[in-house]
């Protein structure tokens, strides 16, 4: 069986890693005896225009979260910036339109409406889409938003200046159509932005928790463009803000079509690091479990701290549950359940005390972790060590594990 891709058409969508069936990383669990649905989870890349990818991903319906508590954050500190750019492109003028696509637009629009733009509105997932479980999120958003609704909207509305597109275009498993129906809101010549996650430091970094059943496409500024690109959008600026973890990838592009046309993409780099990605999983999977397990038979206690979705895939992928005594989360929410897959038991910070936990390995972001190591610097002191599963944190756990040739 072929697999299409998801940007070009192509055929020749090549499987790069086979993680097996994976449950959503949403669905924790009350009891060990409680069933978890699962889907195959496979990672892939186009050879054709370089975008990864994944092939047959799990429908949107399961990747639904149960609970209306589950959050996600993106990090902002460039959007001030972004706003300058954009209102500078505009002319800083109050009387643009402009249109937010999803919640993650809200302090978007918030920035422009304190600069004096009046006209901001964002889609409202239930009167403009149609959408009305209470718990739907992007994995509805993207599929809800066609071309033909879009034009509805339009057509009630207006077509904006600007449509900002922030942290779902990932998300989209029909990622073309999407970007149709952004169109059809944009006026033309006006402006439409996209933000993703850039995937380079993940990619590079072999941090293989990063992929996750909601992100189908993983995005670097070569295949961004290509995507856009290859929709025949020329007209368009790639910017890139660093972060520790994740870069966000910016595409500000103009509504001017000028055909499909073939896409300046880096194919070869952009294969070559795939490639190096998916050649390190079975290694790196070997390496941190064998570290794991000699800990273990040296009676030493390992948890792991935060109990989202790259703990989840960090136990599933590499089969480190056997070696784990539990996930800290003080959230009260997750408290008392059991991870999605492994059903390690939820417990809190207190553990790491009371449990006698040796290592704690920190599944955060920078800002979390520093605030994590600043209020645990008894644990520290009492001979508590932190390392972070994140191959660019300056405390991963890498550091424990270079020269292990599993």
């Amino acid at each position: 069986m072929s697999n299409r891709c998801i940007c070009c058409g192509s055929e020749r969508v090549e499987p790069l890693i086979e993680l097996g069936p994976q449950p959503p990383s949403n669905r924790y669990v009350e009891t060990k005896t409680e069933d978890c649905e699962s889907h195959p989870l496979t990672f892939g890349f186009c050879s054709d225009c370089g975008l990864a990818q994944l092939i047959r991903p799990m429908l949107p319906e399961m990747t639904r979260s149960h609970y209306e508590w589950i959050t996600y954050n993106e990090p902002e500190g460039h959007l001030d910036d972004l706003v300058e750019v954009l209102g500078g492109e505009l002319g800083h003028s109050g009387l643009a339109s402009i249109i937010g696509v999803t919640y993650k637009d809200d302090s978007t629009l918030l920035r422009f409406s304190k600069k004096g733009v009046a006209n901001t509105y964002r889609l409202k997932e239930n009167e403009d889409l149609g959408i009305h479980n209470a718990l739907a999120s992007l994995e509805a958003i993207q599929a809800a938003l066609s071309p033909s609704v879009a034009e509805e909207l339009a057509a009630q509305r207006g077509r904006a200046d600007i449509v900002l597109v922030r942290h779902i275009l990932e998300h989209a498993h029909q990622p073309r159509t999407f970007l149709e129906a952004c169109r059809k809101l944009c006026k033309d010549n006006g402006l439409m932005v996209f933000e993703v996650p850039d995937c380079r430091k993940v990619l590079d970094g072999h941090d293989h928790c990063f992929l996750w059943e909601e992100h189908i496409s993983y995005f670097t500024p070569e295949t961004l463009r290509g995507f856009l690109e290859k929709s025949g959008l020329k007209n368009l600026e790639i910017k890139v803000y660093p972060y520790p973890m994740e870069d966000s990838l910016i595409a500000i592009v103009r509504n001017v079509s000028s055909g499909s046309a073939a896409a300046r993409i880096d194919i070869e780099g952009e294969t070559s690091r795939l490639r190096d990605f998916a050649n390190a999983f079975a290694l790196r999977r070997r390496k941190v479990a064998r570290y794991l397990q000699a800990l273990q038979m040296q009676n030493k206690r390992v948890a792991l701290f935060g109990a989202g979705h790259l703990a989840a895939k960090f136990i599933n992928f590499y089969g480190l549950a056997p070696y784990l005594c539990g996930v800290i989360d003080d959230n009260p929410n997750k408290l008392g359940r059991l991870m999605p897959g492994s059903k390690l038991p939820i417990i809190n910070s207190g553990c790491l005390e009371s449990e006698h936990i040796d290592l704690c390995l920190l599944t955060l972001n920078p800002e979390s972790e520093q605030k994590v190591l600043k209020a645990k610097m008894g644990y520290i002191a009492a001979g508590g060590k932190f390392r972070s599963i994140f191959s660019a944190s300056p405390n991963s756990i890498d550091l424990d594990i270079p020269n292990d040739p599993a």
